[in-house]
Formats: C-alpha cells, structure tokens, sequence
C-alpha cells in the first residue's frame, strides 16, 4: 500500500523519536536525504517496499499520491477504481494490485538497491547514513529479517557509500538493521503505541504547511 509521501516521512520520525533509543535531536527536513541532523551527521531516507505492478502504476503514484481528489483525472479514477483510498478528500494511499505474487521481501530489496543507486549519486553523505523502509508485512520469523539483511548487505558490498541502517518497519515491530555489527535490534509498537504515533504524525501533517522547514 502505497501512502501519502510526507506523511511517511513524518511518521519515520516521530517513531525513531519515541522509539529509537540512538535518537538524538536536531533532524530538520530535507530532501535526499529526508531527514538530516548534522549536529550528529545522520542523513535518513523515507520510503516504503513497493515494486509497482507496472510502469503506468509507478508513474500514477510520481504524479497523483497526495494530491486533492478533484484534481485527479476521472480515467485514472476509473483504472484505479477500487485501490485508492482518500483522507481529508486527498489520494492518501494505493492499495495492492491483487495481481501482483511477489513476496515482501523481494520488493524490500529492490527498494533497498534502488536507494542505495540514489545514495551514492545524489544524497548528502553523512557520518551515519539510514534508510527507513516500510515493509508492509509482518515476518513470520526474524530469519526472514536476517536473511533480508543479508541480501541487502551483500548488493551493496563494495559499491561506494554504503548504508550504516535500516529501520525495517514490519507493523508491530521496527527492525534496526545495524551493517556497521551485523546486528539486528528490535522496537515493538504495541497497538497502542501505534495508535499514538499514528496521531502524532497525522497532527503535525495536517498542521503544518509542506513548505515548511519541520524540525525534530
């Protein structure tokens, strides 16, 4: 499910500011990466395991995702009809394509390599290098997590600036992917805690203007 861009971005923050226990402020909003603290030096990049089904998909999502419902065409209503969602009247998510079988961890690591690509032609380079990536499923077992870890550590091995973490979020639970250790941490989010940080995140999108400077 593909939502709303600053919301995401805003969500990641919040939950790394009341979760993450390496939290530190000072993250102001940026672009490539979305998040910067360069007190600390930590540059963290938002996004979410999604491989579109097609070409005419990704490029829906580039152009529409956030945008007002008045403002989207009525053709692309009618291919859609059905997988998009709509909050406060704006195209809030892109629901699953029912056609599309492959497993979460596949479109987690193309995501992950597609980043990594970005990471190393046009973000900002800093000391501790993040991305935070919504994974859209919960694992079954933390092997499949390592496993995961494995993969990513393995595409991006000696291919320029690497990243240091990953912030995997599966739901009830957000998975630290440390490559610097080879560890894996976790932080729980409860159905509460969720609730929460769900609030939080909504309040500040819809208080503030996008163009805004945000600061955490």
């Amino acid at each position: 499910m593909a939502y709303e861009k600053l919301y995401n971005e805003i969500y990641a923050i919040v939950a790394l500011k009341y979760l993450w226990r390496g939290y530190r402020p000072g993250y102001v909003k940026n672009e490539s990466p979305d998040w910067l603290n360069p007190d600390q030096s930590v540059g963290i990049e938002v996004s979410q395991a999604l491989l579109p089904y097609d070409g005419q998909d990704s490029s829906f999502l580039e152009v529409w995702l956030g945008r007002l419902s008045e403002e989207i065409p009525a053709d692309a209503k009618e291919r859609y009809a059905g997988r998009l969602y709509f909050y406060n009247d704006r195209l809030w998510a892109l629901l699953p394509d029912p056609r599309d079988t492959r497993s979460w961890q596949e479109k987690a690591h193309y995501r992950f390599c597609r980043k990594h690509e970005k990471l190393n032609k046009n973000f900002a380079v800093c000391k501790t290098n993040a991305l935070y990536l919504y994974a859209h499923a919960t694992p079954e077992k933390t092997d499949d997590v390592r496993r995961l870890m494995a993969e990513m550590a393995n595409s991006q091995q000696g291919n320029g600036v690497e990243f240091d973490l990953v912030f995997l979020d599966c739901e009830s639970c957000i998975y630290i992917l440390d490559f610097r250790s080879g560890g894996i941490a976790e932080m729980p989010v409860g159905e509460q805690a969720k609730k929460f940080l769900e609030q939080q995140a909504e309040r500040i999108r819809n208080a503030e203007d996008p163009e805004d400077n945000f600061e955490f």
